[in-house]
């Protein structure tokens, strides 16, 4: 747990003692505050600002806290057993009693006063400015003890009254911590979701953006920004490039590549709503006509080369272990040839870095570099973009036609990623392409000559997909006649290190590892290959509370499995406080069965469970 991430505000010098060592039982670290009144809520804004992400508290304290601060409260709940101890004190001190408190407290009294038919009163307030008058009218009617929080002691003392502050139990103190415990489990959850949702949209090549029912724009990622030409909190509906879809939205018709015109450039867009009992909202998504990080052109139209010239080469691949520079050897040998590359490679290991560093050493350089995705796009829309389309090809084919890439990547080299995914009938076409040099744009007649040179990638093994008839076998000898399989993360262990250290150099952050937290992460399988080691370092990037990175940092913000050792000794943790809280319970039952004689049915109450229950517990004792 982070550092005052939980922290405890207690309501007297009893309870602190009380939940202090509980604490140290149980060898917790969470700071406890024992605070005046006036004093509560300043002392949670700065713990909140430094961190702070949830309070224990009780009474009053804990119903000002939730009333005006914005982290979830949980309260120390008022028991029959702590009413019970803290009347039995009041009563050795005098017999006329008053308890003044706040109404949660003040039902449970009434409710302890109805089934055990105890003699005293009961003053209820509703805010602290309230309970000096209660205190002095009180005094006035000869009551020299009160029952109540830190602010009835200290009004009791001004007036001169006794005090015995309000007494709770281990077992109340146990629960509200296993409560915050899980908030604080499911805050780090969501929080982590965020992260990686924000992570993920920003990743994607889809424009994403979510419309609440008046059309505010609530989320949109960096793709959404720059393809809609809009920002976070402004309305769909007053930008005039989507008007054509207003009615759809208002309706709730789903829409499917749905063109439209949004500053010249044609987007397709999805229309997909969601609702629930309480919000409507409208997911909208969409690519560009030139969706494969191209620039369209229309037909005739001049390209700047320029334009598609490749970010990476061989010097950005991080890493000198063994089976990482023979791939980097052999793609070298690759670039001097011509001949079509295919890469093989689990999801994460890099097949697009490897791809444009093979064009960036080739005689090609100086040439257009084009990638497509074949998994990120509809058939229909994958064939335009690979081969374009004429004036007037399909409904909503941009007027004057569209050049595809691989007429733009003339003298080129084009990258076609996720092969493995490509539909029978792309398969044919590309397969005529390659052996003839030649293709017509969807719609069109005329035979357009091309040159490019072919680099493909899947991360799946294309052999079985032959056999099975998923993939084409004359396509697979076409473009399998340089071979280059990247090695996963779990093979060249040697290079993790350096991976991470060169991901920290970007971010401007410094951070170290301890010997126990290399080891670790140098023997982790990382199924998701360096995407994953990214995952894991952007998340200590943004969790990690110290600039010196532990084993348990790695476990617990990196989400990486523990060994059976660790996960042994957190169950040991686990079952020592389930034994500890099963102890209390026990002590509290024996304590209420003396109290009520025996009786079942008023001890069932007090410890608000059913008669049954409590035979099965007392069962257990015997």
């Amino acid at each position: 747990m982070g550092k005052n991430e939980i922290v405890i505000f207690s309501v007297s010098l009893r309870i602190t003692q009380r939940i202090s060592t509980l604490l140290a039982e149980r060898k917790l670290q969470i700071p406890v505050y024992e605070l005046n009144y006036f004093d509560v809520l300043d002392k949670a804004n700065e713990l909140i600002k430094n961190g702070t992400k949830i309070i224990i508290s009780r009474g009053g304290t804990a119903d000002l806290l939730r009333n005006n601060v914005s982290i979830p409260i949980v309260e120390i709940s008022h028991n029959f057993y702590g009413i019970y101890r803290t009347l039995k004190e009041a009563r050795e001190k005098s017999h006329k009693i008053a308890a003044v408190g706040f109404p949660r407290f003040c039902d449970m009294l009434k409710h302890y006063q109805s089934l055990t038919n105890e003699e005293f009163k009961i003053c209820q307030v509703y805010n602290h400015a309230d309970i000096e008058n209660v205190i002095r009218q009180l005094s006035e009617e000869n009551y020299r003890l009160v029952i109540g929080g830190l602010t009835v002691a200290e009004k009791a003392k001004k007036y001169g009254l006794g005090v015995v502050m309000g007494d709770t139990d281990n077992i109340s103190i146990e629960q509200a911590l296993n409560e915050a415990f899980s908030f604080l489990k499911y805050i780090r959850e969501e929080n982590e979701k965020l992260l990686i949702s924000n992570a993920a949209l920003n990743q994607t090549r889809e424009g994403i953006l979510c419309i609440d029912e008046s059309g505010e724009i609530k989320r949109i990622n960096a793709k959404g920004v720059d393809i809609f030409k809009c920002n976070a909190g402004e309305n769909i509906f007053r930008k005039p490039h989507f008007e054509p879809i207003h009615n759809s939205i208002i309706n709730e018709v789903e829409l499917k590549d749905h063109p439209v015109e949004i500053h010249g450039e044609t987007v397709f867009l999805n229309l997909r709503h969601v609702k629930n009992r309480q919000n409507f909202y409208t997911i909208l998504s969409g690519n560009r006509s030139d969706s494969a990080f191209i620039l369209n052109g229309k037909a005739g139209g001049k390209l700047s080369p320029k334009s598609f010239l490749v970010k990476y080469g061989f010097s950005d691949i991080v890493g000198s272990s063994k089976p990482l520079m023979h791939a980097v050897d052999l793609a070298k040998t690759y670039a001097k040839f011509d001949f079509p590359v295919h890469i093989y490679g689990e999801t994460g290991t890099g097949k697009e870095l490897f791809a444009q560093s093979i064009h960036g050493e080739s005689a090609r350089k100086n040439e257009p570099f084009i990638a497509i995705n074949c998994a990120a796009l509809p058939e229909s829309i994958l064939e335009s973009e690979l081969f374009g389309y004429v004036d007037g090809a399909f409904t909503s084919a941009r007027k004057g036609g569209k050049v595809g890439i691989f007429e733009l990547a003339r003298n080129g080299t084009v990258f076609i990623d996720e092969i493995s995914e490509a539909p029978l009938s792309v398969q044919i076409k590309l397969l005529r392409v390659l052996q003839e040099k030649s293709f017509t744009r969807l719609g069109g007649e005329s035979l357009i000559s091309t040159d490019f040179r072919l680099i493909t990638a899947s991360n799946k093994d294309l052999s079985p997909l032959v056999v099975s008839g998923a993939f084409r076998e004359d396509l697979f000898y076409r473009i399998n006649i340089l071979n280059l399989n990247l090695p996963g993360l779990c093979e060249r262990r040697d290079d993790v290190m350096a991976i991470i250290y060169a991901l920290l150099a970007q971010s401007g952050r410094e951070l170290s590892f301890t010997d126990a937290a290399i080891v670790c992460l140098k023997e982790y399988a990382w199924p998701g290959n360096v995407r994953e080691l990214q995952a894991v370092v952007y998340r200590l990037l943004v969790l990690a509370e110290r600039d010196v990175v532990d084993r348990e940092d790695l476990y617990r913000y990196g989400k990486m499995a523990r060994s059976d050792a660790s996960a042994s000794a957190s169950l040991a943790i686990d079952a020592d406080a389930t034994d500890l809280l099963r102890k209390n319970e026990q002590h509290l039952i024996r304590e209420v069965m003396a109290l009520t004689a025996g009786d079942r049915v008023k001890a069932s109450a007090i410890l608000g469970i059913s008669p049954s229950t409590l035979w099965r517990k007392t069962k257990e004792l015997e």
